[in-house]
């Protein structure tokens, strides 16, 4: 239902439209149909309508309660300026407040182009938030330093690929069946607003622990699984951006380079890049912490059944 396929052609918003048709005798009647919300509106379908968008309400809610709810299996240090509100749940209040505000103009304008420059500013404030609140200047914070810079150059290098995409091309396709309902668009928005926090749990987690032991070989091959993943990924976009720019390939699926291997190369590099991360901030986990180890999981759940594949599976199949 999230991503529901369906024509644009004919959609109004607001509008009461008198359509002539013919009933089973023949004869020509009229038959009323609303156009709201951008979707196409008959008297029949008012009801479904109406259950889609509650069902989008119930997600963004169900979306916002699972981050809130790791946020406090997070635990660690609190926000020395803010009483007992830890530095973990103030991450994840930074990450659904920046995707929760930006989805108003994004809505009214029903524009995509900045959700992705929205996701990696999320990153980046989240993540130099907690290595902020969290440093301390007695202990090692190596790990700490390496997880965020590793962090932040993955959100420049991925956020501003996506954004000078989105500009050159015009337009995100993932979004053409969703922007038009602000309901269903605002589901999108908070997944944005999860992901950032889930995915980069295992450092927020890290930023805020007072367990701070010094790097050892655990740590560096975590470092190694990253650099494997996003090498993978840099490489990947660019051999597509190669390929797309090629107008032979138009209506193509590419079969290049590393897309010779695999279907969607720089989505695998994703699932690595954060699983090597998870390896480098484990050793700072004790109890319920021990939940980042769902990050890289959420991440290949994320990518392969919701947002990622199974949509771009789909456009493939089309051409």
């Amino acid at each position: 239902w999230l991503f529901h396929r369906g024509s644009l052609e004919d959609r109004r918003y607001g509008a009461l439209v008198l359509e002539k048709g013919r009933d089973s005798a023949g004869s020509v009647i009229q038959v009323s149909s609303v156009h709201k919300m951008g979707e196409t509106v008959t008297s029949g379908g008012t009801s479904c309508n109406l259950v889609r968008n509650l069902l989008s309400v119930l997600a963004v809610c169900v979306a916002i309660g699972v981050g809130v709810g790791f946020s406090f299996l997070g635990e660690g240090k609190t926000d020395p300026n803010l009483g007992k509100v830890t530095i973990v749940q103030m991450a994840c209040v930074i990450c659904f407040g920046i995707n929760l505000i930006a989805f108003i103009p994004a809505a009214l304008f029903r524009t995509e182009k900045f959700y992705d420059l929205t996701g990696s500013v999320t990153y980046l404030t989240a993540v130099s938030y907690s290595f902020g609140a969290g440093l301390e200047s007695s202990s090692d914070n190596s790990r700490k330093i390496v997880a965020t810079v590793l962090t932040i150059i993955w959100a420049l290098r991925l956020g501003s690929f996506l954004f000078l995409r989105v500009l050159r091309d015009g337009k995100d396709g993932r979004f053409d069946e969703i922007k038009v309902n602000p309901f269903r668009f605002s589901v999108a928005w908070a997944l944005q607003g999860l992901w950032v926090f889930l995915t980069a749990f295992g450092v927020y987690v890290a930023n805020a622990s007072s367990k701070t032991p010094p790097m050892w070989g655990v740590d560096y091959l975590g470092i190694a699984v990253w650099v494997i993943g996003f090498a993978i990924e840099v490489i990947s976009d660019r051999q597509k951006s190669i390929w797309r720019a090629n107008p032979e390939n138009k209506g193509k699926f590419i079969e290049y380079g590393l897309w010779y291997y695999s279907r969607h190369p720089n989505m695998f590099g994703e699932c690595v890049l954060w699983t090597g991360q998870f390896i480098l901030c484990a050793s700072t986990f004790s109890g319920m912490q021990w939940a980042a180890a769902f990050s890289p999981v959420f991440v290949f759940l994320l990518i392969f059944f919701v947002s990622g594949v199974t949509m771009l599976e789909e456009r493939a199949d089309e051409k």
